[in-house]
C-alpha cells in the first residue's frame, strides 16, 4: 500500500512538472507579448502572468471579434522580395484551389495570370519609391505602373518613346529610292533612329585614297605662327596672297611667278581677304587700319581708319562692303563707296574676333571669336541673330556649305577639337565631328563615292594643330574620317585655302612652309537630259542615273554667273 501511494504521487509530480516544461514557446503561440525568464536556484523556468493579445496566425487560431477577417489573396509577385513586409512571399499557398478567383481588397488590385509579364523590371526600380518606404506605397506605385503599361499595351505604343505615334509607320521603299530620297530631299543630318546612325562594317572599312605628298612646297620665311591671325587668301583668278611678316606676296597658281605687293617694314600684317571682284585686296594691319590695293595696277586705292587702335585679325567682303574683326571684339561694316566708310559697329563679343564669313546671299554673318563663341548676324540689324556657346575654345574656323544655303561649320580651338554643324535658319546644332585636334580652317569639298560613279559625296576638311598637324577630310553624311594626310606639317597648322578649282588645299603653319595638297575631286562638268529622262521629269520624278547631280551642277553655274554679274557691277566702285 505504502508503495502504491508512493508510486501516485510520484506520477503527479511527473505530471505537475510535465505541465510546466512541455508548454509552448511563444513563438509557436504567436503571442504578441509575454515574458519569459529563468527564476529559481534550480534553474526551472517559470512563467509570469501574461497580458492578452491576439495571435496573428488567423489560420491557427480561433476567430474572434478583435481579429481582421482574412482576406484569401496571394501577396501580388510584383511587390519586392526584400520588403520585410511580404517576407513570406516564396511560401505556396496551398489554400487556394485551382480554379479559384482570388478575392482582392479595395484598394489592392489583383494580379491576374499573365499580366505579371506586363511590368517592366527597368521601369519598376525607376518608378518605384524609395526603399524606407511604407509597403502601401510601394503596392501603390507599382499599381500605377501596372495600370500603365496595361494601357500602351492595349493602345499599341511603347512605353520607352517620349514621342506617341498614332499612326502605323510607312512601309519601307526600296534600298535604292530610299538613298535617293534621303539624299534628295533631306540637308541636315538630324537625330535618325540607331539602325540608321550605325553604318556596316564595309562603310567603316571604306575609305578614300589621297595623295599624302604635297604637290609643291614653297618656302614662307617670315611667317607668324599665330593662330588668330588670317595671312592666307586664294582669289578665283587662281593668284595666291600670302603675308609674311611686313610684306604681302603674291603667288601666280597658273604660270607660278611671286611677286611682292607692298612691304610695311615697321608695321605688322595680321589679315588679307581678296575682294568680290578678284581685282582689289584687303590688308589688315597692326595699328587697327585697313588699306586696299589694286593688284592690276600695284597701287594703294584707300585707307580705312578704325579708331580702336588695335590689329585686325579678320575680314570678309560682301560686294562693296567688307566686314573687319577686331582684337578688342569689335564687328565694323565698311562701305568702301563713301567717305565714311563705317556704316555699322557690333561689339557683342568680349574676345578677338578671329573669324568671319559673309553667307552667299549676303543675309547673314557668321562671326567667331575668342569668347569661344559663334555668332551669327543678321546683316539688316546691329544684333545677332543666333549665340552658340557649344565650343569650349577659340572659334577661327568658320565655314559656309556651298550646297546648302543654311549649313554652317564651325571649328573651335586647342582645348575644343570639335567641329559643329548648324542651321542657321533655326539656330539649331546639326550634327557634331570630334577631330582630336585643333581646328584652325575648314573648306567644303566633294569626291565621286565610288570610281566610276556619277554620284558625289559632301566632304569637308580640317586643318589642324597638336597632336598630328594632320589634314583630316570628313565626310558629312556619316560624319566619319574618309582621309587624312598626318604630319602635314612639323608644326601646327594656322592658315589653309581652297583652290579656285576646289580640288586643293594650300597649307601654311609654323614651320614656314607653304605646301598644297590634292584632297577633292574636280568639279563635274554639266550633264544633258536624254528624252526618257525628260519625259520622267514631266511626272515630278528623277531617274537614278539623274540623281542629284545634274541640279547641283545648274546651281553652281547659276551661281557663277550671278557672282560674275556682281563682279561687273563692283568693278568701278572704289573711291581713289
Amino acid at each position: 500500500m505504502v508503495d502504491s501511494f508512493q508510486d501516485n504521487k510520484s506520477k503527479l509530480a511527473n505530471n505537475a512538472n510535465r505541465s510546466v516544461l512541455s508548454l509552448t514557446s511563444p513563438a509557436k503561440l504567436n503571442i504578441l507579448s509575454s515574458s519569459w525568464s529563468k527564476t529559481g536556484s534550480d534553474n526551472k523556468i517559470t512563467k509570469k502572468p501574461l497580458r492578452r493579445a491576439t495571435s496573428l496566425n488567423t489560420s491557427q487560431t480561433r476567430p474572434s471579434a478583435y481579429a481582421r477577417p482574412k482576406l484569401n489573396m496571394g501577396t501580388p509577385a510584383m511587390v519586392r522580395r526584400n520588403s520585410s513586409f511580404f517576407k513570406d512571399d516564396e511560401r505556396p499557398n496551398s489554400q487556394q484551389q485551382d480554379g479559384e478567383e482570388p478575392h482582392a481588397d479595395r484598394f489592392i488590385p489583383t494580379v491576374q495570370g499573365n499580366s505579371q509579364n506586363k511590368v517592366d523590371p527597368l521601369a519598376l526600380q525607376e518608378e518605384l519609391p524609395p526603399p524606407n518606404a511604407s509597403p502601401t506605397t510601394h503596392l501603390r506605385a507599382q499599381t500605377k505602373m501596372v495600370f500603365k503599361q496595361t494601357v500602351a499595351e492595349a493602345c499599341g505604343l511603347d512605353m520607352n518613346q517620349k514621342i506617341l505615334q498614332y499612326m502605323p509607320q510607312p512601309p519601307v521603299a526600296s534600298l535604292k529610292r530610299q538613298s535617293y530620297s534621303m539624299k534628295r530631299r533631306t540637308h541636315y543630318n538630324y537625330q535618325q533612329h540607331p539602325q540608321q546612325q550605325q553604318p556596316s562594317q564595309h562603310e567603316l572599312m571604306k575609305l578614300r585614297k589621297i595623295n599624302t605628298n604635297p604637290e609643291r612646297i614653297l618656302d614662307a620665311p617670315g611667317f607668324q605662327d599665330d593662330f588668330y591671325l588670317n595671312l592666307l587668301s586664294w582669289s578665283q583668278k587662281n593668284v595666291l596672297a600670302i603675308a609674311l611678316e611686313t610684306a604681302l606676296y603674291l603667288w601666280n597658281g597658273t604660270s607660278g611667278d611671286v611677286t611682292m605687293l607692298v612691304d610695311y617694314e615697321t608695321t605688322m600684317i595680321t589679315s588679307v581677304t581678296w575682294s568680290d571682284d578678284d581685282c582689289h585686296i584687303s590688308i589688315g594691319k597692326d595699328d587697327g587700319n585697313t588699306e586696299i590695293w589694286d593688284v592690276e595696277t600695284m597701287s594703294l586705292v584707300r585707307t580705312m581708319r578704325s579708331g580702336l587702335g588695335v590689329r585686325i585679325g579678320s575680314q570678309s567682303w560682301l560686294e562693296t562692303l567688307v566686314a573687319t574683326g577686331a582684337r578688342s571684339g569689335e564687328i565694323q561694316i565698311n562701305d568702301v563707296r563713301i567717305r565714311q566708310h563705317v556704316v555699322s559697329t557690333w561689339d557683342e563679343h568680349t574676345g578677338e574676333v578671329c573669324g568671319l564669313s559673309f553667307k552667299n546671299d549676303g543675309l547673314q554673318l557668321a562671326s567667331g571669336g575668342n569668347d569661344n563663341t559663334v555668332m551669327i548676324w543678321d546683316t539688316r540689324v546691329s544684333m545677332p541673330q543666333w549665340i552658340k556657346r557649344s565650343h569650349t575654345a577659340a572659334v577661327k574656323a568658320v565655314s559656309w556649305c556651298p550646297y546648302v544655303n543654311n549649313l554652317l561649320a564651325t571649328g573651335g580651338g586647342q582645348t575644343d577639337k570639335h567641329i559643329h554643324f548648324w542651321n542657321t535658319t533655326t539656330g539649331s546644332k546639326v550634327s557634331s565631328i570630334s577631330t582630336g585636334s585643333q581646328v584652325s580652317s575648314l573648306h567644303w569639298g566633294q569626291s565621286y563615292s565610288q570610281p566610276g560613279s556619277s554620284s558625289m559625296n559632301r566632304e569637308i576638311v580640317a586643318t589642324g594643330g597638336n597632336p598630328g598637324n594632320a589634314v583630316s577630310v570628313y565626310n558629312y553624311d556619316t560624319r566619319f574620317k574618309v582621309a587624312e594626310i598626318v604630319h602635314a606639317h612639323e608644326s601646327r597648322i594656322c592658315c589653309s585655302q581652297l583652290s579656285p578649282d576646289g580640288t586643293t588645299v594650300a597649307t601654311v603653319g609654323g614651320d614656314e612652309n607653304l605646301k598644297f595638297y590634292k584632297v577633292f575631286e574636280p568639279r563635274r562638268a554639266r550633264k544633258s537630259k536624254t528624252s526618257a529622262e525628260d519625259v520622267i521629269s514631266l511626272f515630278g520624278r528623277s531617274s537614278s542615273t539623274l540623281d542629284d547631280e545634274y541640279h547641283m551642277v545648274v546651281q553652281d553655274d547659276e551661281r557663277e554667273d550671278a557672282s560674275l554679274a556682281a563682279k561687273r557691277r563692283t568693278s568701278e566702285f572704289l573711291i581713289r
